[in-house]
């Protein structure tokens, strides 16, 4: 006899974690209270686990079409200050995979059936589920009738905008000012991302391009230069939120997923990759278990400490990046180490040292 589960969210964990039961042989519900997938979103990058992760669910190179791009490995990026002297020039590493958020949602929904317009209000429309799964995103309702109020998103007290732009750019990175930033990433072969962050304890409304030009517009010259490509119906905008550290991802037969476990500033660029992790990790671990709880015990014990890690990581990333005092100091320890790790030519082996 087969195994059901009901799926809370039509996000990126919720939907990982249906294809992931799936084809494990479970019988999968997804609730979705909005009234369809998003259509617009900006490019993620896929970090290896999460590229692996998806082959293992079938969005593998042969699913992968428009909206996925890849990018081989190149010179590295850099991290300026706002007048645009270069702290530290980081070297390329792996090839680099993108993919826009409509473009993955519509992948990871491929054959799944998913109910729009379906809010789950009170947890007795759920007595019947045999697994539950919470992937209702950062402000979770499935993780507040677990947990309570005092479990709720709390606020990072900064707010971002983001967006893409046509058109590549010469240099990648990231400019670190106190209270601020603003990042350059890559988003295929004929666009680029950015993002700015600032301290502020409640978002704005719009118009915000002019805001962005405000706080960024005398900043370095490839600053100026991609802020000179916004335009302002591609600006989104919203405050930053974490979720508080849980003492477990489970309870009873509910799991949470994604960033109803573990929401997290987005200073690593790891929160999608991660909600597929869990999503692949819930529906393998479920297909090995005895029993559910067995199966969740697993899952729990497999991704929340390495989630929470993360959630701490990614938080002091952005605290260290716009420090308010120090960052003089901070300067010049990125400079050193910089130095440190920069590497040395290599020597032809053939010609005597000197």
């Amino acid at each position: 006899m087969g195994h059901s589960a009901v799926i809370i969210g039509a996000g990126i964990g919720g939907l990982s974690t249906a294809r992931a039961l799936k084809r494990h042989g479970w019988s999968v519900t997804v609730l979705e209270q909005a009234a369809a997938l998003p259509t617009s979103g900006t490019m993620l990058g896929m970090w290896p686990a999460a590229v692996k992760a998806l082959d293992g669910i079938g969005v593998d190179d042969s699913r992968r079409g428009a909206g996925w791009a890849h990018i081989a490995a190149g010179a590295g990026t850099r991290l300026w200050t706002p007048a645009g002297r270069t702290l530290l020039t980081a070297p390329g590493g792996a090839d680099v995979h993108l993919v826009s958020r409509p473009a993955l949602l519509a992948a990871l929904a491929r054959d799944i059936e998913v109910s729009f317009n379906t809010q789950v209000i009170e947890a007795e429309q759920l007595d019947d589920a045999e697994l539950v799964v919470g992937a209702d995103g950062t402000f979770s309702r499935t993780r507040q009738r677990m947990f309570g109020d005092r479990f709720r998103a709390r606020s990072l007290g900064a707010v971002a905008w983001r967006g893409t732009v046509k058109g590549a750019v010469a240099e990648y990175g990231e400019t670190w000012a106190p209270g601020a930033l603003f990042g350059i990433t890559p988003a295929g072969p004929d666009a680029t991302n950015w993002y700015a962050c600032i301290r502020s304890d409640r978002t704005f409304d719009g118009p915000h391009l002019p805001r962005v030009v405000n706080h960024f517009g005398s900043w370095h010259r490839g600053v100026r230069e991609l802020i000179g490509r916004i335009e302002e119906n591609a600006v989104l905008h919203h405050g930053l939120f974490e979720t508080p550290t849980l003492h477990s991802f489970v309870t009873g037969n509910t799991a949470l997923v994604g960033d109803a476990a573990h929401a997290m500033a987005p200073f690593l660029g790891r929160g999608a990759c991660e909600a597929i992790v869990d999503g692949t990790t819930l529906g393998r671990v479920m297909a090995q278990a005895s029993a559910v709880d067995a199966g969740l015990a697993a899952f729990n014990k497999e991704r929340r400490a390495r989630a929470q890690r993360l959630v701490l990581a990614s938080r002091l990333m952005g605290q260290f990046a716009m420090m308010d005092t120090g960052s003089g100091i901070r300067n010049a320890a990125v400079v050193t180490v910089g130095r440190l790790v920069k590497p040395r030519p290599r020597q032809d082996p053939k010609l005597p040292r000197r």
